[in-house]
């Protein structure tokens, strides 16, 4: 049976996803000198449906260090783009099942990321495209980020607090939104980071304006892993309110998802996403937020940063902030991750 990463966050019992997190954390420290042969001959095809700067450039990295193989595809211009069977269009578009099966014959592993416009903006489309990709897919698919998950990034954004605080248990994450110029960022960043800092036994408070609500089904999980650890889930819609004695502030911007479309074809109704953001233009993390924080809290966003709208300057460059930390380990996550799926004795 093949082992994927789609939505581990979800899927992921709270035990195996804190040794993968333990097992992540010592891979790092043997990088790259006893690592260069985790992934010798291995090859992995990359498809970006949506730009990319950390995750294209630490996987590439990381594969090519450790003995790997990366073949970059571009799904939109380079070949026929993969399409699901009521999207298909004559000799423009391929049957996800035919790409995913021809890949999985020349290689070992498929990564894929894809939200937004590629998917028409109906939330969870995206998700439903990988998923397409692993049922006909013999080796591994990975994702990359998606509409409803980003596990690479959340894996990276845990390591981070792991390595600041040591024990996680007890801690307290405020993970927020904030004001943006742009409405066309994904819900996918908080989900996976509320369901896998939940699972490591981090308390969350949840801050967000009322049009900003994550998917109800992420939700229940995040009660439910909640409940197993022992931490402790709040939802706020003051940010002030979130930000309080939290040990790490994790701010960054996402869609509201009610107002995207339900089915393929139909608009997003941007009026009533534009109002719900310029209603909210001080949800931004400057330093006198941050000062409701702990003593020594620290300063999270995945990038790319929305500089003087999401967070100030003197807040991102400063030293409360973890945030480069926290880009290097994309690499590191992402190593751990193709190791864990294609040669997990070398985590060992």
């Amino acid at each position: 049976m093949n082992c994927h990463w789609l939505a581990p966050d979800l899927t992921m019992s709270a035990a195996a996803y804190r040794a993968l997190l333990e097992a992540a954390l010592a891979f790092k420290r043997r990088y790259p000198q006893h690592t260069e042969c985790a992934l010798h001959g291995r090859t992995i095809y990359f498809l970006f449906y949506n730009a990319s700067l950390r995750t294209r450039s630490s996987f590439q990295t990381g594969l090519a260090r450790m003995g790997g193989h990366a073949v970059m595809l571009d799904p939109q211009n380079g070949i026929y783009t993969p399409a699901l069977p009521e999207a298909e269009i004559p000799y423009a578009t391929e049957r996800v099942a035919d790409v995913a099966r021809v890949l999985a014959s020349y290689g070992d592993a498929i990564a894929i990321r894809m939200y937004g416009a590629p998917a028409g903006w109906v939330y969870g489309a995206a998700h439903r495209h990988l998923e397409a990709f692993a049922q006909g897919s013999r080796v591994p698919v990975i994702n990359m980020e998606c509409d409803r998950f980003h596990p690479c990034q959340a894996l990276a954004d845990v390591m981070t607090m792991r390595e600041q605080w040591g024990a996680l248990a007890g801690r307290r994450l405020c993970i927020s939104w904030a004001y943006s110029g742009s409405w066309h960022k994904p819900v996918a960043v908080p989900q996976s980071l509320l369901l896998a800092a939940v699972k490591a036994g981090v308390d969350v408070t949840l801050a967000h304006p009322a049009p900003f609500g994550l998917d109800p089904q992420v939700m229940a999980a995040a009660e439910q892993f909640a409940g197993q650890t022992g931490a402790r889930l709040r939802v706020t819609h003051d940010l002030r309110d979130g930000v309080t004695d939290a040990h790490a502030v994790y701010a960054k911007s996402w869609c509201s998802l009610a107002a995207l479309p339900q089915r393929h074809g139909d608009p997003v109704d941007e009026a009533a996403m534009r109002d719900a953001f310029e209603r909210h233009r001080d949800w931004r993390i400057d330093a006198d937020v941050m000062r409701c924080a702990a003593p020594d809290a620290g300063y999270l966003h995945c990038l790319p940063a929305d500089r003087g709208q999401e967070v100030t300057d003197d807040v991102i460059d400063g030293p409360s902030s973890w945030v480069f930390q926290q880009a290097g380990n994309r690499l590191h996550a992402q190593n751990a991750v193709m190791a864990h799926l294609l040669n997990p004795g070398s985590l060992a």
